[in-house]
């Protein structure tokens, strides 16, 4: 499953050129447009993950079940033992949430994030698996289930126990509305007998990287 594998790290080391590719969806990206994340930060995206499978969805399809388990904990596994700060362009931010003005001053002067180097890829389970159940529709058979509890407001996704989720107020959302950085169209009222909107990993951090570029705080 090499030949997988090596769609997604097509990876060269930050800080060593002017130009490189973003290491998530690998199109060129210039260091003074990028973002410097350590390893922590992707693994504990469910948005990169979904990402990352989505590119592969149509060959893992092709695999038998147990070849997809196989690689479900190799892709974890190798993702999580990269020692680099992972080079990141504007859109691909949009799955993490992280200081944006600290991330882009490590990527101007090549220099090494908080944090950075391999993490244990037992920190990322939960969020992999979550991403393959949006992705394939089933949680994998070699991660022990999470309760569902509760489902994000914007979007539908599960949101599962010990997954972080984010609350935002009606005059937050209004103000956010105002700005044009949530879709109107996506927004539905609060569950009964909630006075505030949940939000899962995946469109917090989605409406972080679009308050940020439209200047008008964080979420």
């Amino acid at each position: 499953m090499g030949w997988i594998k090596d769609r997604l790290f097509r990876r060269k080391t930050a800080g060593t050129g002017a130009v490189g590719l973003c290491d998530c969806c690998n199109d060129p990206l210039e260091r003074t447009h990028a973002y410097y994340l350590p390893t922590r930060a992707i693994v504990l995206s469910q948005a990169y993950w979904e990402s990352a499978f989505s590119l592969t969805k149509g060959m893992v399809d092709l695999l038998s079940e147990q070849e997809q388990l196989r690689y479900f904990g190799e892709l974890l596994h190798v993702t999580a033992s990269q020692r680099h700060a992972w080079s990141i362009c504007e859109d691909c931010g949009e799955f993490f949430v992280f200081d944006r003005d600290k991330a882009r001053d490590h990527a101007v002067h090549g220099s090494r994030p908080a944090g950075n180097g391999a993490v244990d890829p037992s920190g990322g389970v939960l969020f992999a698996a979550a991403a393959w159940e949006h992705v394939f529709g089933r949680w994998p058979a070699n991660v022990t289930p999470h309760a569902v509890v509760g489902t994000c407001d914007l979007c539908g996704r599960n949101v599962h126990s010990q997954a972080p989720s984010y609350t935002v107020a009606h005059t937050r959302m209004a103000d956010f509305l105002a700005a044009g950085v949530v879709d109107s169209g996506s927004v539905s009222a609060a569950a009964p007998g909630k006075d505030d909107w949940e939000m899962c990993q995946p469109c917090t951090a989605r409406l972080a990287a679009r308050c940020h570029r439209a200047g008008i705080g964080s979420v």
